[in-house]
């Protein structure tokens, strides 16, 4: 090209220039650069320095490059979404059996938490039925034995299941191990002592046990027997709240019933308020 070509060509390309130095600024993406480079060509097609055929391929490939990144960005977030495939899926899970968290010990340890908490909120929950009903001191004892005769009906129902003896065990480790708790609560540190308090605990709860279940086996002179040795001994009840007990005992002993494999693996149970009435 001449040097008489070269300068025609200069107004034209600085002209050209301060067109599009201004729209190119005030792109943010792909598409509005796409979409101001044809605005740009059809307006100002006699200043360009390329033929129009060619402004039109390049607004395509403008175009086309950017579908293919979108298409492409597109794809790469479904494959994050899918991220874990079901082989990867089914590997975890054989792992985390293999380790034992989906092993029944480890699933009656877990369930064993909620399932003591709803024995142990008993005594709070009835305060007025227990404390003023039945006259039994607002103390660690009484606490102890109320929530002692929830255990041991949670513990009747838990011997139906298959692992049972299992769930049994842990529940009876959480009932200790709140027991001993609470009598750190009240001012108690020297280990000696507590291991004293839990040990006459201890014997406590397996004679309560025994004395249960042989009047649930019996009949309600038995069970009412059971129950003033284990939780009104201490207390100027009278035979109506023994009865009153010995209702609430029967009644709650069927409706557990309803509770099976999946409520106790979840920890799901229910007892219902004792009633000041007969029914």
């Amino acid at each position: 090209m001449s040097v008489i070509a070269r300068k025609s060509l200069v107004p034209a390309i600085k002209h050209t220039w301060s067109i599009q130095r201004p729209l190119l600024a005030q792109c943010k993406a792909p598409v509005q650069s796409a979409a101001l480079v044809s605005n740009f060509m059809k307006q100002d097609n006699e200043h360009s320095l390329m033929p129009a055929s060619v402004c039109q391929k390049s607004t395509s490939l403008i175009h086309t490059r950017w579908n293919s990144s979108s298409t492409a960005t597109s794809t790469e977030s479904k494959e994050q979404g899918s991220k874990y495939s079901a082989t990867t899926k089914k590997i975890v899970l054989g792992l985390a059996k293999a380790m034992g968290y989906y092993s029944t010990g480890s699933t009656a340890i877990k369930a064993s938490h909620s399932l003591y908490n709803t024995c142990a909120q008993q005594m709070e929950l009835n305060k007025d039925f227990y404390i003023k009903e039945c006259n039994l001191p607002d103390n660690f004892q009484s606490w102890f034995s109320v929530t002692q005769l929830h255990v041991w009906m949670l513990m009747v129902h838990l011997r139906a299941e298959g692992q049972g003896k299992l769930y049994i065990q842990e529940l009876v480790n959480r009932f200790f191990e709140d027991a001993e708790a609470r009598i750190r609560d009240h001012g108690i540190s020297q280990q000696k002592v507590i291991n004293s308090y839990i040990k006459d605990l201890l014997a406590q709860f397996h004679g309560g046990v025994v004395a249960y279940d042989e009047g649930m086996c019996k009949d309600d002179p038995v069970l009412a027997a059971a129950l003033w040795r284990n939780l009104f001994a201490i207390s100027s009840n009278n035979a109506t709240d023994l009865a009153l007990v010995v209702q609430y005992i029967r009644r709650e002993l069927q409706a557990l019933e309803k509770y099976g494999g999946e409520n106790l693996n979840a920890g799901i149970v229910k007892f219902d308020k004792p009633d000041v009435t007969f029914v």
